[in-house]
This record gives C-alpha cells, structure tokens and sequence, in this order.
C-alpha cells in the first residue's frame, strides 16, 4: 500500500511539473500586434452616444504622460530600455489608479487592451512606425474619453 501511494505521490508530482512548464512557454510566445488586434475587433472602442466617455483624471493624465513620453524620445540619443519600462509604468499606473465604473469603465478597457500589445510589442525593437502608431493611438483616446 505504501509503494502505491508514493507511485501515486510521484505521479502528481511529475504532472505539476510539467503543468507549470507548459505554462511558462505560453507566456514566452510573442504574437504580432497585428494578429492581437484583429482578436479585440469585436471589443473595439465605442463612442458614449456621440459623446465622450468620462475618465477620471489620473488615466488622462496616463496618456498624456505617456505622450510626452514618445514625443520626447529620440531614436538617436534616446535609451530604448528606458522609454518602454516608462510607458509599461505609466501603463500600470492607469490600472492602479483606475475610479471608473460602468460601460465607461468596459470601454477603456477596450481601448487599453490594443495599446499593451502596442507597447509590449516595442520590445522587440522600436521602430518609428512603432512609435509613430502608438502615437496616433494615444491621440485617439481624445477621441473617446475626457
């Protein structure tokens, strides 16, 4: 009885093992921003009846933020570790801080989604078309939300 228990014991424990194996090589598999974009399609941002989402004002102040950001790297001078670890805390900054509720709330989310593709794609090499896309994207969140 007590040899089928440990075969038992080394069995779950094989099996654990190789659960959290197959789930750490998940999480290191890069999708393309373009392929992640098209899966949140259907999630796109929608206008609050023709006007604008109210958003609180510390994730404004994210976006704007992270424009700033951009604006003022250069690819040149600029040190690109730095600029993403910027923009992925300012990014985390907006969940922290985040008072909304409601389909307001369900909408940023909406529009959130893309641009943590947008950024974490970043990492595997900034681009001006890179950059020059984020941009546009966080100019579009005036678009929706005040």
């Amino acid at each position: 009885m007590k040899t089928l228990l440990k075969i038992v014991m080394l069995l779950l424990l094989v099996v654990m093992v190789s659960c959290q194996k197959k789930d750490s090589q998940i999480e290191s598999i890069e999708i393309p921003a373009e392929e992640l974009e098209d899966d949140f399609h259907s999630q796109s941002v929608s206008s609050n009846n023709g006007m604008l989402w109210n958003a609180n004002a510390e994730t404004t102040q994210g976006i704007k933020n992270m424009q700033d950001l951009l604006d003022n790297y250069s690819s040149e001078t600029g040190n690109s570790e730095k600029l993403i670890s910027d923009l992925k805390e300012e990014f985390a900054m907006i969940f922290k801080k985040c008072t909304m509720t409601g389909e307001a709330h369900d909408q940023l989310h909406n529009y959130l989604i893309p641009l943590k593709t947008k950024i974490q794609n970043l990492s595997a090499g900034i681009t001006v078309e890179k950059t020059d896309d984020i941009k546009k994207y966080l100019k579009d969140y005036f678009s929706y939300f005040q």
